[in-house]
């Protein structure tokens, strides 16, 4: 059975609703109170407040689809929107959290049952990430995690690999709530390839390879970066999760790239109808602007809907170098 994308939405929502999650609406792609972001870049954004202590929410678990714009800042992925398959300006982040409830072992079998239960992803083609610690902040490797995996989860432990903070610490800036994080991923690769490619540094999980695709990551909350770059505990320990649902959707609908699900297929028919020109039937360089132009109209019909409008100066300036991108693509 192949699933729709709004299935796909139904079915993660429902699933936690039922592990007692509260359904909750998406914040906007923009924050408005907080002034160290131009754009929402994770589902954790709403949440900050909660975070830091600052804030409160009457209940303690949660579930959304959050959207996200990444465009400026740390978080910045619009030079490989329309190169690869998987990198968007806008996105939905699926995400599960926890404010002082559960922590690292609900939140990886959940994950692990989801993906592996409910949507039926074969394990041998699952890999794990975990934080292989960092001694500049002074922190040890997330066993705890790692043994939570092998022993709860029951994955296979050589697919459970140690990356270093640039893969598995998760900071939504230079400041803020942050901790470490485990990752999963899925081998796309076909009957023909080895399954433990995963674990080769040149060619698996996190070496930049279409093949290997993160989709789902696990943060768990325990600190927050302070001016100056220290890290102070939080005063609760929360989860954050975070799945990538434009990959996830091409996984389940057994696509090889997130630009051929059902998000997608309807704005490349309105182009080809504009233009004559037909997608995938043609040279990279107009299936890459097919791509753009498909990327850049959906983040910027969200950004005028939310509010956010084209100008010369912040966010507004954005939109306005979004609209100009998909402009010259397309006449390119």
């Amino acid at each position: 059975m192949t699933r729709s994308a709004e299935e796909v939405r139904a079915e993660f929502l429902s699933f936690f609703e039922a592990r007692g999650h509260r359904v909750v609406p998406s914040g906007p792609v923009f924050p408005l109170d907080d002034p160290t972001l131009l754009f929402t870049n994770a589902g954790m954004n709403q949440f900050k407040d909660v975070f830091l202590g600052t804030g409160a929410r009457d209940y303690t678990r949660a579930v959304d689809t959050q959207k996200c714009i990444r465009v400026s800042g740390k978080h910045n992925d619009l030079e490989e929107v329309g190169v690869d398959t998987y990198h968007h300006t806008f996105f939905e982040m699926l995400g599960n959290w926890s404010f002082g409830d559960y922590f690292k072992r609900d939140a990886i079998c959940w994950a692990w049952e989801l993906l592996t239960e409910v949507w039926g992803l074969p394990k041998d083609r699952l890999w794990v990430s975990v934080f292989a610690g960092d001694d500049k902040d002074g922190l040890g490797a997330d066993e705890e995690a790692e043994r939570l995996w092998i022993d709860e989860a029951g994955i296979d432990p050589s697919r459970v690999l140690r990356f270093d903070r640039t893969d598995n610490f998760w900071e939504m800036g230079e400041t803020g709530p942050c901790g470490p994080c485990s990752e999963i991923h899925i081998d796309r690769g076909g009957p023909d390839t080895d399954p433990a490619d995963g674990a080769d540094p040149l060619i698996g999980v996190n070496a930049g390879n279409e093949r290997f695709i993160e989709l789902w990551n696990l943060v768990f909350m325990e600190f927050n970066r302070v001016e100056g770059g220290a890290l102070t505990p939080l005063p609760a320990k929360h989860v954050d999760t975070g799945m990538g649902f434009e990959r996830i959707l091409s996984v389940l609908q057994g696509k090889n790239s997130n630009y051929d699900t059902d998000l997608f297929t309807p704005v490349f028919a309105k182009l080809t109808e504009l233009t004559g020109v037909p997608y995938g039937a043609t040279d990279s360089q107009s299936d890459i602007a097919f791509r753009v132009i498909a990327d850049h109209v959906r983040a910027v019909s969200i950004s005028l809907a939310d509010g956010a409008l084209p100008s010369n100066t912040g966010r507004g300036y954005v939109v306005r170098r979004l609209i100009r991108r998909a402009a010259r693509f397309g006449k390119q």
